[in-house]
């Protein structure tokens, strides 16, 4: 493995994107980018979105050239969301590429966050237990790490998340993000020493 290598992933609710938090979500997830990038190391980055219609991918592009509005601005926010069958694809997308890349050239460190807001699914194939078991293998077998940015605890029970790696967000007002990415920059910023 490739020791200065670490991939994150992220799997986001387009509902960062509602009316007056577009601006907030930008802004936390350019100093979460701004932390991360700190601890010298190569970092790359893939992220989806969960709306049908509305995928983002970035796949394995390093983290000083992620566009971040990409990442967060949708034209369908809200509403039920596709989370467990958007999720289990980025999941298996990146597994079928780690696996066909040589040993050397793989990230020594793969961290997934799951953004999502409310607890509506839209997922047509994949199930909560279907998720939650890809987690646990990637988790148990492959040393892969999780977190959960979520305003409901059910969603962290569901997906067999430890409750030390969820972090909730509080409907405050003009604060929903700048809590939940500060701690989520300290928390993937202590995996990558």
């Amino acid at each position: 493995m490739k020791d200065d290598l670490k991939l994150l992933l992220f799997a986001f609710d387009y509902a960062l994107a509602t009316p007056g938090h577009t601006d907030e979500a930008l802004k936390a997830l350019k100093s979460f980018v701004s932390e991360v990038r700190k601890t010298q190391k190569e970092i790359h980055v893939s992220a989806i979105s969960f709306n049908d219609g509305e995928e983002i991918k970035i796949v394995n592009t390093p983290i000083e050239k992620i566009k971040l509005p990409k990442l967060c601005v949708g034209s369908k926010a809200g509403g039920a969301c596709s989370m467990l069958d958007k999720t289990s694809k980025l999941i298996d997308d990146v597994g079928i590429r780690l696996n066909d890349t040589p040993e050397e050239e793989r990230p020594s460190r793969v961290i997934l966050t799951i953004v999502v807001f409310g607890r509506d699914n839209a997922s047509k194939n994949c199930t909560y237990e279907r998720l939650r078991e890809m987690i646990a293998l990637q988790r148990d077998v492959y040393n892969w790490k999780f977190y959960l940015i979520t305003d409901f605890s059910i969603n962290m029970e569901k997906l067999g998340i430890a409750e030390e790696d969820t972090i909730m967000i509080k409907h405050a007002e003009g604060e929903w993000f700048k809590q939940p990415f500060a701690e989520l920059s300290e928390k993937i910023s202590g995996q990558l020493q």
